[in-house]
């Protein structure tokens, strides 16, 4: 995904009523963070901001002026107070462009699409918070990730990496997530938008995030008007990705059966960001994109 060279913005996704909604977000998104509801996330470190975080011993060469003259009356002991400083805050989109997510019945968005549009509002809301904005796309690895952006004058440029995007691939996600932590050392939070049809399963890939000094927020993307079969009878289902092929005849019997692993598979999901210290939402395609960033908002995603 090359990042230099001006792209075409894809208007059947980001047009004038998508980014007026999306202005609309980022002002609610900045009346909840001054309200008290939420309070702006922020990572910190040690430095010389101006909240009080700890002591620490003086040591030769420590500038006189951060002791701690009035806890010395009481201890006549050395201490320097520290305090900590407020970094901006790293957020990562890693976007699933496998094959799974791109398919749609005729006239239905993609669950790719939509994750597209979600990955653009919660990025403009990042961005006006002066946040550092990264997109990266995987299926069965990773591409170069591209620089981050900040400034919310950088938004079209992440417009425009979304709408070049390029589809496709099986879904590999401990190994995409193994090489963005290798492309990524500075930490944050990184934003995991998938189906999850993994034959391997997510496995441990969240927990070598927060392993790694991530913290992990899943993105379940999932259409559930596919529960329903619109026939039944006897079909051959054809896998998207592998292209490995299954006979047999789906009856309602059948469908009930596979409404219940799927419900069993979601779950799988839920419990392993559990472990991981994550938060999991399910995004149901139905669900327009708004209403999913207030989901997120809801769920204590980008304002904590």
């Amino acid at each position: 995904m090359a990042d230099g060279s001006p792209r075409k913005i894809r208007d059947d996704l980001f047009d004038a009523a998508f980014l007026g909604r999306v202005e609309q977000l980022a002002l609610l998104s900045r009346r909840i963070a001054t309200s008290g509801q939420r309070a702006m996330r922020r990572s910190r470190k040690i430095g010389s901001g101006i909240e009080f975080a700890d002591h620490r011993e003086y040591a030769p060469g420590d500038d006189p002026r951060a002791i701690d003259w009035l806890l010395y009356a009481r201890t006549e002991r050395l201490q320097l107070r520290l305090y900590e400083e407020e970094e901006d805050l790293s957020v990562y989109f890693l976007l699933d462009r496998s094959t799974s997510m791109t398919m749609a019945a005729d006239g239905q968005q993609s669950l790719f699409d939509r994750s597209l549009q979600v990955t653009a509002a919660l990025s403009y809301i990042s961005l006006s918070n002066l946040d550092r904005v990264s997109v990266v796309p995987f299926s069965e690895g990773i591409e170069a990730p591209m620089r981050p952006l900040r400034g919310r004058s950088q938004f079209f440029r992440i417009l425009r990496v979304l709408s070049d995007v390029k589809q496709g691939g099986r879904t590999e996600i401990h190994r995409s997530i193994e090489a963005f932590a290798r492309h990524q050392p500075r930490r944050g939070l990184v934003v995991l938008l998938s189906d999850f049809y993994d034959p391997a399963g997510l496995g441990d890939s969240l927990r070598y995030l927060a392993f790694r000094g991530y913290e992990p927020m899943v993105l379940h993307l999932v259409d559930r008007s596919l529960l329903d079969a619109p026939v039944l009878g006897d079909l051959a289902l054809v896998d998207c990705e592998t292209g490995d092929v299954r006979e047999l005849c789906l009856t309602p019997a059948l469908m009930e059966n596979y409404r219940k692993a799927f419900d069993g598979f979601t779950g799988e999901i839920e419990r392993a960001a559990r472990e991981a210290g994550a938060r999991c939402l399910q995004v149901d395609l139905a669900l327009p994109f708004d209403e999913v960033v207030m989901k997120v908002f809801r769920a204590g995603g980008f304002l904590a």
